[in-house]
């Protein structure tokens, strides 16, 4: 029960930590906030491992949907196609991938992000790699405060065993607790 709780207590604090340090490293660097604490949030799971396949899924759909909206913005540019036009094109072509690739589904909200964020005086590229850089940082933040909570989760979690199992010391050998454990068990 006192494991469920500390866990739970754990993904509220990293939920939060995480929105926040990704938004203020960003801002820190010039960027915006914005998506780097929605990414942050986005790509937390319970466990470490999804947060982790969450984190790989985010980074590779982002570059993709870089990639296919700055191409679409590239053409369209030289054709006066419009952004909603732009847009439509940019999330369809994301989308064939995504049918076969499910885990890059962001490439598809990647594209509107970085066409509608977008202002005349600058170029698509940078706005592109302005949006995917918060994006992936916020994702890269969650997965590294994901990390840090795993190993202080676990250290309480080592100690309140090494408590029960009466150990004096958490480097004292597996097998003298096992030992300890065996005594106590045969003594009762």
């Amino acid at each position: 029960m006192a494991s469920k709780i500390v866990r739970a207590i754990a993904f509220v604090l990293r939920c939060s930590g995480a929105a926040t340090v990704a938004y203020e490293f960003v801002f820190f660097l010039g960027l915006q906030g914005l998506w780097a604490a929605m990414s942050a949030m986005i790509v937390s799971q319970e466990r470490l491992h999804e947060t982790r396949s969450s984190l790989t899924g985010r980074i590779l759909g982002t570059l993709l949907g870089i990639g296919v909206t700055v191409a679409v913005n590239e053409i369209a540019s030289r054709t006066a196609i419009s952004t909603a036009v732009q847009m439509a094109i940019a999330v369809a072509l994301c989308a064939l991938v995504v049918r076969e690739l499910p885990t890059l589904r962001v490439a598809m909200w990647t594209c509107p992000i970085i066409l509608l964020t977008a202002q005349p005086s600058v170029p698509m590229l940078l706005v592109a790699l302005h949006r995917g850089s918060e994006v992936i940082l916020g994702a890269i933040i969650e997965w590294t405060v994901h990390w840090l909570a795993e190993v202080v989760v676990d250290a309480l979690a080592g100690s309140a065993l090494d408590l029960r199992c009466g150990r004096v010391s958490r480097h004292e050998p597996a097998q003298a607790a096992d030992q300890q454990r065996t005594e106590h068990i045969e003594g009762d």
